[in-house]
């Protein structure tokens, strides 16, 4: 995939970045056999265009004691939608929020320590917001692929 408003060297530096976020201008630059300053510039106009937006690492949250991944889908009455999501959204444990197409629905990921935290999340954090109607809830048992879906 091409991406129109950047020229070839720009995206093959997002493309470098996908794959390492962490890779060093110097080494970016070697494999373009360009400076690391004219890498340096690059990736500033990208940030400053926002294509980059901002760089991040993957966290093995399993190893940090998070093993319970839910989903939810969280049935919302339309006039509260928008409140509830910016509720949900301060959440510490929450770490995707979404509103989807078609009845006022919330789709959201949480990650917790253990069976007793999903409890809690669910009956003191979830259930008493005032506009839900109903809460589907699913436990992720297998992960097959974890990552941006981009590819330039």
């Amino acid at each position: 995939m091409k991406l129109p408003q950047l020229d070839d060297i720009d995206q093959q530096i997002v493309q470098l970045l996908l794959n390492n976020g962490r890779m060093p201008y110097a080494k970016i630059g070697e494999s373009l056999n360009l400076s690391r300053v004219a890498i340096q510039k690059r990736v500033e106009a990208l940030l400053d265009n926002g294509i980059l937006e901002h760089f991040t690492v993957r966290v093995n949250v399993a190893k940090l004691g998070k093993t319970v991944s839910a989903f939810f889908e969280v049935q919302v009455e339309p006039r509260y939608v928008d409140q509830v999501g910016m509720r949900l959204s301060e959440e510490m444990d929450v770490i995707n929020i979404y509103q989807m197409t078609g009845s006022s629905t919330l789709h959201m990921h949480v990650l917790l320590r253990n069976e007793n935290e999903l409890e809690k999340f669910l009956y003191e954090k979830l259930y008493p917001l005032e506009g839900v109607v109903n809460v589907q809830t699913q436990l992720m048992i297998k992960q097959f692929k974890t990552g941006s879906g981009l590819t330039i």
